[in-house]
């Protein structure tokens, strides 16, 4: 058992700025308490919060963590496979490095739970599974094992299979509609029960026809537009992810009822997709009512920094407490995890951070992080 004494806490669940005190027992948040008393608790540890904010550990909605490792050449990038723009059936599960450095950086800048999957290079490049920041094998660290599928709009397939099936955008489209209209096919007949020729991608990429989510990683405005009406025309649960134009076309974003990943917001404009990148996006899509989660998509971006990048879109207008939500329980629910993490409430995993100063200034870092209620800084 475990004693958080004298936290500010910040639950994202009703507590804002609250004197508490949080019980931990079995990894699991148990009792949140104006003041526990330790004679009631016998022989529980205790970390004393000495005032200091405490919220939910970080939700990393959109990243390669693990799977294209922090340094690395050849070996350590697993993000991109070459046979094909088309393979719902790959797994990030199956290419998550434990050791990669990115976890211990993730740590430190507060996250404790990703969402890590392939690559920007193929159109439909498989699952991302969600995971916890700690364990020495992917079975420790899996929270679920396929989370979510991702798709990619724009440059990446062009780019990567320019010289062989994939040279426009038009084509890109077509190729994610066929994949999607054989899959449909494949759950009808599945669910009518029958049994079709066997085919591991569309046995694969059937369930979205069930619900599972789909991550469309798309840029600019009008390949996030081009998601939208594939999602729609398919009936998809979907999100737009890194969505660097999102601002530009808040009102037909909203009309539609989407939800954003957004960022990286800053960092190298080196290619066309990013060049109109700006943290001003967490201000608009929170003027506009649109529901967003905020990503560092690491590598791209180190995980560490993902409250600099926080405190950036702060200071371009976005709220402190749609911030902090940004990545916490706007994440959490974004992925479909938020039963179990994204919030401190009574029955949640005791993901919890300690931070040493106001969360949004820039010199403010994690002093305690615990995931599962075991201490990991």
């Amino acid at each position: 058992m475990l004693i958080i004494k004298d936290c500010n806490l910040i639950s994202m669940a009703g507590i804002y700025e609250e004197k508490k005190d949080l019980v931990i027992e079995n990894g699991k948040i148990t009792a949140i308490v104006d003041d526990a008393q330790e004679k009631d608790y016998p022989g529980a540890e205790i970390i004393d919060a000495k005032g200091q904010y405490v919220t939910p550990g970080l939700v990393e909605p959109h990243c390669q963590l693990g799977v294209v490792e922090q340094i690395y050449r050849f070996e350590g990038n697993d993000g991109d496979e070459i046979g094909g723009p088309i393979l719902p059936q790959l797994r990030a599960l199956d290419a998550i490095n434990p050791e990669d450095e990115g976890f211990e950086m993730a740590i430190r800048g507060g996250i404790t739970t990703a969402v890590t999957g392939p690559g920007n290079n193929n159109l439909i490049g498989g699952s991302c599974a969600a995971v916890k920041m700690k364990g020495k094998t992917v079975s420790d660290m899996v929270l679920k094992e396929e989370a979510a599928f991702q798709f990619v709009l724009g440059g990446g397939p062009k780019a990567a299979y320019g010289s062989k099936s994939v040279k426009t955008r038009m084509a890109e489209s077509a190729q994610i509609r066929e994949a999607l209209l054989k899959a449909q096919e494949y759950h009808r007949l599945v669910k009518a029960g029958k049994t079709p020729k066997f085919d591991m991608k569309s046995q694969s990429l059937m369930r979205v026809f069930d619900g599972m989510l789909v991550k469309f990683n798309a840029q600019q405005a009008y390949d996030i537009m081009t998601a939208v009406r594939i999602a729609e025309e398919f009936g998809l649960n979907y999100t737009v992810d890194k969505a660097s134009e999102a601002y530009l076309i808040t009102e037909e974003l909203k009309a539609h009822g989407v939800k954003i990943v957004a960022g990286p917001s800053y960092g190298s404009k080196g290619t066309h997709e990013v060049r109109k990148r700006d943290s001003i996006i967490g201000a608009k899509l929170e003027e506009a009512g649109i529901e967003f989660a905020v990503s560092t998509g690491h590598p791209e971006m180190n995980a560490e920094f993902a409250m600099v990048q926080l405190a950036m879109m702060h200071k371009k207008g976005l709220s402190r407490k749609k911030a902090l939500e940004a990545v916490t329980i706007e994440a959490a629910k974004l992925c479909g995890l938020e039963e179990r993490v994204g919030s401190i409430e009574v029955g949640k995993d005791a993901d919890i951070v300690i931070w040493d100063g106001e969360p949004l200034d820039y010199y403010t870092s994690p002093c305690c992080v615990l995931i599962d209620g075991q201490r990991v800084l």
